[in-house]
Parts: structure tokens; sequence; C-alpha cells
């Protein structure tokens, strides 16, 4: 019995080509374990962990708050690339709010939204982007917006914000770390995100953000829309 030649062909391109591609993968998944790795020098006995997707998540207590970091790859965009979202959440109780979102340029894909799960869709304040969706747990997240929209307008001035959250379980912040290599994604439908890794000082940076919007969800002062 004789083998057809071209399957040998086939045989001997395919091997190595295989090889690569699992070489590829693996050290594709090893550049993604340590993005957060500069971060957990800010945490009391930090928790690191990984997903399937070896995208790590981190949280503990950072000078006493208890904070969640955890970085999402979003392959569910429409008409763009991939984009790595950076996702930064302080979990305190907020007795005395009423919750309030605000989602930046909303496809209706983002699994990762809380804006999307209320059901009050309130008017954006003039100083807030064209393009969002600013939603509350019920009608008095009308007084929760007079509060923050303030310091709402000054986070969402960064292009790179996707969602800010208050909420009666803490406070959100996610924005973008990172958007897929063109090639890899439109050839191999890989999301490779160049120079993705958060250092301790834009989580700091983004926890101080935090922190603003804690001191104007928990004044008694209302405010008006800036």
């Amino acid at each position: 019995m004789s083998i057809d030649p071209a399957f040998i062909f086939v045989a001997v391109i395919a091997g190595p080509l295989a090889w690569l591609a699992i070489r590829d993968h693996r050290k594709l998944r090893a550049s993604r374990m340590g993005l957060l790795d500069d971060c957990m020098r800010l945490f009391d006995r930090p928790v690191l962990t990984h997903g399937g997707d070896s995208f790590p998540s981190l949280s503990g207590s950072v000078a006493g708050r208890r904070v969640d970091v955890r970085l999402i790859s979003d392959t569910m965009t429409i008409r763009r690339l991939p984009q790595l979202w950076l996702q930064v959440t302080a979990l305190e109780r907020l007795s005395d709010i009423t919750g309030v979102a605000v989602l930046v340029r909303p496809s209706g894909y983002e699994f990762y939204s809380l804006t999307t799960g209320f059901n009050h869709v309130m008017d954006t304040p003039p100083s807030f982007p064209r393009e969002v969706l600013v939603r509350g747990e019920n009608p008095r997240a009308e007084l929760s917006l007079q509060k923050l929209a303030a310091p709402m307008a000054a986070i969402l001035a960064d292009p790179a914000v996707k969602e800010i959250a208050v909420t009666r379980q803490g406070l959100r912040i996610i924005r973008q770390a990172g958007e897929g290599r063109r090639g890899e994604y439109l050839l191999l439908r890989q999301a490779v995100f160049d120079e993705a890794a958060v250092t301790a000082a834009a989580l700091e940076a983004t926890l101080s953000e935090i922190d603003t919007l804690r001191h104007a969800a928990t004044t008694n002062q209302e405010r008006i829309y800036a």
C-alpha cells in the first residue's frame, strides 16, 4: 500500500505549524498572567488569581479598603478591535445612596456593565460626554446623580473611561487597559494586548477617583448638574 505524496507533504507542513501555534498560545497566556504584578505592592495580603483565559484578578485591602481589581477581555466589540478593560471596585456599604451608573459609548454588548442592569433612565448632564447611558436603581437615583454629576464629569473627561458606578454595595470604575493587536485578531482571532500591564501608580490614580466619588456620595449637600 503506497502513501499519497500529498498526504506526506501536508503532514510535514502541518506538524511544525501546529507546534508553533501551541508555543505561541502558551507564550500568550504566560504574558497575561503578570499584568497586575506591580499592583500587588499596594495590597495588604493580596490574593492573586487567574481565570481560564489567564487574565489575573487581584483582591485584598488597600489602605484599609476592600478592593477588587480585574482585567476583562472583551472580544464582543462591533467594528472594533478587542478591548482589555481594567475594572476597579471598592467594596463598601453606602446606605444613603441610590445606585447610579454611567456607561460610555454603549453598544448593547457590555456583558460586564452594571449600568445596563438599572432600569431608570436619566437625562444626561450637559458636562457628560455625548454618547453615554445614564441609569439608576429607581427614580430616587436622580438625587444621587445631582451629588455625583460634577466628579463623574471630571472622570469621564478621560476618554479611556468606560463606566462609572456608585451603588449601595460599593463604587466601580472601568477604563481601557489595552486594545488588541490588529494582525493577530484579523488573522487568528487572538486578542493580543501590547503594553497592557497595569502599574501601581495607575491603580492608585483610579482609587483616588473612587475616593472623590465616595466623598460626593456621602455628603448631604445636593448638587446641581454641572
